[in-house]
């Protein structure tokens, strides 16, 4: 997930965050002529709604972080949000339709946050960063700075759990540019990673990382993309494609030379006025010196985090949304991962790792068509229950 994506979709999408939003928000936003109530109802359907609230939100806002990922287990934390600008124009902007009376694309606000979060396995982590969205939604630049202190398990080409902890820096800078009219952005970014991996009890670790040594990791990435979403928050149609390759050598700061390629895609379709198929195909190349805990995994909802990883992965799902009523909708998921540390020849004939399952969601925005709730994954060998605001794909 972006990680603008990941504080502004937590921020708005959870009922919980709207009573503490209410009485900690800045004292520097604007006077508010609603009652708590009327920001917390919609005047079409009398239903709990958020799109009032949202339409007038500005300054720090509070958002709770709920972890669910059984990789580190069970947490939480918390987020301080600074929007720059009211969410007001957006909504506005979520009314008009284009040409073809499909809705037009609302930009994200520009926002600064900072976050901290922690699980019970004793992951924790915080950073911050600042996304600004520029001359009319034509230039967007992401920063940001974290650190993390991450316990998993990791399996490697083994088949059973080896207990370690990675600590590492982080540091992003990306800028894109819209091309032209267009649905299109292109640009750069430069990410720096300093990480210190220890196997716990002894056991070690492979090269390049090594137990206990630090190594650094700083590339460069080219960067295109598409997004014909009509919606960034849960799209009903469009595409939203990226493809990412990114050069880490010595001259950028890194330890090891390597490189990685990712392709993401994202494609949504109505089949019905109330039933939206969801296509997802993810593919990542790691070639060269990569750290191990740098490589590729499987991503999907019900296989934990690391567990299948290798230096290519194949990634596909499907999911479908059957809006039952215009507030209340049901999910169903199914998808399947490949990896393979061998020639990418072999990706195919590599062991498949299926996952699937059932889910609902509620509008909670109706303005911005956001909708939240929750997913219960199976998968061979673990069954785990995800908090969801907006699509699951993360972007």
């Amino acid at each position: 997930m972006r990680m603008w994506r990941f504080f502004l979709l937590f921020a708005i999408g959870f009922f919980s965050f709207s009573a503490l939003a209410n009485t900690t928000s800045s004292t520097n936003a604007p006077p508010q002529k609603m009652s708590i109530t009327q920001k917390l109802m919609d005047p079409e359907d009398g239903h709990f709604d958020l799109s009032q609230w949202l339409g007038t939100a500005k300054g720090f806002l509070p958002v709770p972080i709920f972890i669910t990922e059984p990789a580190v287990g069970l947490g939480g934390g918390l987020a301080l949000v600074f929007f720059h600008d009211s969410l007001k124009n957006r909504a506005e902007q979520a009314k008009e339709k284009n040409s073809d009376g499909t809705p037009k694309r609302v930009s994200p606000p520009s926002m600064t946050g900072v976050a901290g979060f922690a699980t019970e396995n004793g992951t924790w982590g915080g950073g911050l960063f600042h996304l600004g969205i520029w001359n009319d939604d034509s230039i967007r630049y992401l920063g940001a700075l974290a650190y993390a202190s991450i316990n998993y398990d990791y399996y490697g080409l083994l088949n059973h759990p080896r207990p370690i902890t990675v600590d590492g820096l982080f540091l992003l800078q990306q800028v894109t540019f819209r091309l032209g009219e267009s649905d299109f952005f292109a640009g750069v970014n430069y990410k720096f990673i300093s990480t210190t991996a220890q196997g716990n009890s002894g056991i070690s670790l492979p090269p390049p990382a090594g137990n206990g040594l630090e190594v650094q990791s700083g590339g460069a990435s080219a960067i295109i993309e598409y997004d014909s979403r009509d919606n960034i928050f849960t799209p009903n149609r469009g595409l939203s494609s990226k493809a990412e390759w990114t050069h880490f050598d010595g001259w950028l700061g890194s330890d090891n030379t390597f490189e990685q390629l990712s392709f993401k895609n994202r494609f949504w379709h109505p089949l019905t006025k109330n039933l939206i198929l969801g296509v997802r195909g993810d593919l990542s190349s790691t070639t060269g010196d990569a750290p191990f805990y740098m490589l590729p995994f499987i991503q999907i909802r019900g296989i934990p985090a690391m567990r299948y990883q290798g230096e290519h992965v194949l990634t596909t799902e499907v999911e479908v949304r059957w809006d039952v009523t215009p507030r209340w909708s049901l999910i169903g998921f199914a998808g399947t991962g490949w990896a393979t540390r061998n020639d990418f020849n072999d990706l195919l004939r590599a062991d498949t790792h299926p996952a699937g399952g059932l889910g609902f969601r509620y509008l909670t925005a109706r303005l911005f068509n956001l909708r939240s709730g929750i997913d219960i994954a199976f998968s061979e060998e673990d069954s785990t229950i995800y908090f969801v605001t907006g699509t699951a794909w993360g972007r």
